[in-house]
């Protein structure tokens, strides 16, 4: 049978539901029923309107206005999520639930609180996202960004502070507390670097130098064949614990010559990295449906009166191996075209539940931190003479936010690549998408190390010449300086490929990423 009548069903539902939200009003029309909510505090407000199934539509007039009804509905949906990830992304785990529990994998891999917090303090002690909020956009976030992360913190506190907590899992818990927009970029930094430091932030913590010349010599060196299977099992599709899938069609495959897009994130129901939906209008210049990541200000995956969008997990790796050649002299020392470089150290001290303080050094070079493993199965021992830094593009990237933000108010499809070429935001998913008009997208649009081939095959070392092909995690020579991963001219940062360089397939008839296997 042929895929236009295949679909027809299909596509005329899909047109109906469309028709539907374009005819709305700028804040969905409420049914008799619906609560209508209006909080204010300090100067902020805006008007939450709830359906019969609980979704909040939220109007303000302006950025700060939108942000602070989002924080409030949010927390009044689920505070004691939110307040887990703020405690996490404060280093204060082991501090309130001691150092042997685990987080919930929301907003990293790491397996206990202590490495958690670890991590977490550090990059808190040493004002990485003080810093990313100080660089002008594009590189950094906008203005109207910011003003949603201010909004956002001022709407969680206000429901804090005009509101009792009922639900046990935090009732009178003193780890919920006020946040500040500080907190929701750190919060928005953790789920920007998911794929990269925070995959590996028990070997981030972790990593020592050797005791002695005599202990590091009783160390073995990765073995390439046993190394290149485990980097092939971690970062398999199949193994992933995230995943998607996504459909668009084209106009000439539909009964009215429409887009027509289907979103099957696959997320889980609970905890927190479950989605959260809402409907965002500032009246003249936003009106977007669809769901959010708890603690974050925009809608990620969504839909307009003209475009509809949605995300899959890509296969690209996000992070990168540097092999260090150590100084003789000092194994915190490392060589760059023959001249040593002093890692930076990062003394962290953790506060702990029922105990002493523990403080821990991690250990950075110019590349990232020095680990000493991905996960359990694929270990990078520190030697004398070897040690393995990782490098994630995305510990410089808080720009996923406005991306999301661009897509919302995008047209057209082509406002959608114009988002991704301005932005280059997205840490980890594809973008598949469809409009009004009848056109259809899909692109691998992300920010990825500028691993090229021609670098691979010159740098790789023979660990990474293992690693490589088998995974697509690249281990390079870190002590020449022409390994440098370069940079491309339309690339936002160096480092990164451009935009020109992912793919992108517009306007077939159909396009399609779905994923074969997901762990609950």
């Amino acid at each position: 049978m042929h895929l236009r009548t295949r679909l027809k069903q299909l596509a005329l539902a899909g047109a109906a539901l469309a028709t539907v939200t374009a005819s709305l009003p700028p804040a969905a029309v409420a049914d008799s029923g619906d609560r209508h909510d209006r909080p204010s505090d300090r100067g902020l407000s805006a008007v939450i309107r709830y359906t019969e199934y609980g979704i909040p539509h939220i109007v303000a007039k302006d950025y700060a206005n939108l942000g602070f009804g989002t924080g409030w509905a949010q927390a009044a949906d689920q505070i004691c999520t939110l307040a887990d990830g703020f405690v996490t992304v404060n280093g204060e785990r082991s501090r309130w639930f001691g150092p042997e529990g685990a987080p919930d994998g929301s907003l990293s891999s790491a397996t206990r609180n202590l490495s958690s917090d670890l991590y977490f303090r550090g990059v808190r002690d040493a004002g990485t996202v003080e810093g990313l909020l100080a660089r002008p956009a594009p590189a950094g976030p906008s203005g109207q960004l910011k003003e949603l992360m201010r909004g956002w913190a001022a709407g969680y506190n206000a429901w804090l502070k005009q509101n009792r907590i009922t639900d046990p899992a935090c009732r009178d818990a003193g780890w919920v507390r006020p946040v500040t927009q500080l907190d929701v970029a750190r919060r928005g930094f953790a789920v920007s670097v998911l794929g990269g430091q925070g995959r590996g932030i028990d070997g981030i913590t972790a990593a020592e130098p050797p005791l002695s010349p005599a202990a590091a010599s009783d160390t073995a060196a990765p073995d390439p064949d046993r190394s290149a299977a485990a980097a092939r099992d971690l970062f398999a599709a199949e193994n992933s614990t995230m995943g998607s899938n996504a459909v668009a069609f084209h106009g000439g495959t539909t009964a009215n010559g429409r887009g027509l897009l289907l979103g099957n994130p696959h997320y889980p129901w609970q905890g927190g990295r479950r989605f959260w939906q809402a409907q965002q209008t500032i009246p003249g210049e936003l009106n977007v449906s669809g769901a959010s990541l708890l603690g974050t200000t925009v809608v990620n995956i969504g839909f307009n009166d003209k475009v509809a969008w949605s995300h899959t997990v890509t296969t690209g790796v996000t992070l990168n191996l540097h092999q260090l050649t150590l100084d003789p002299a000092d194994p915190t020392s490392y060589l760059v075209d023959g001249r040593p470089e002093r890692m930076t150290r990062r003394t962290v001290t953790v506060p702990v539940k029922d105990g002493a303080p523990v403080t821990r050094t991690q250990y950075w070079t110019r590349y990232g931190p020095v680990v000493s493993g991905l996960g359990a199965q694929l270990p990078l021992p520190w030697t004398s003479t070897t040690a393995y830094a990782l490098n994630d593009p995305n510990a410089t990237n808080l720009r996923g936010s406005d991306t999301a933000l661009g897509f919302g108010k995008a047209r057209s499809t082509q406002d959608v690549l114009d988002t991704l070429l301005r932005t280059q935001g997205l840490p980890w998913v594809n973008t598949i998408a469809a409009d009004s008009s009848g056109n259809s997208l899909f692109t691998q649009s992300q920010v990825l190390p500028r691993i090229t081939d021609e670098l691979a095959q010159r740098c790789s070392t023979p660990l990474g010449r293992a690693t490589y092909p088998a995974s697509g995690v690249a281990v390079l020579d870190g002590s020449r300086g022409d390994c440098a991963l370069g940079s491309d001219p339309d690339a936002i940062e160096p480092g990164v490929f451009g935009p020109s360089k992912m793919p992108v397939l517009r306007n077939a008839p159909y396009v399609e990423n779905s994923k074969t296997m997901i762990k609950a």
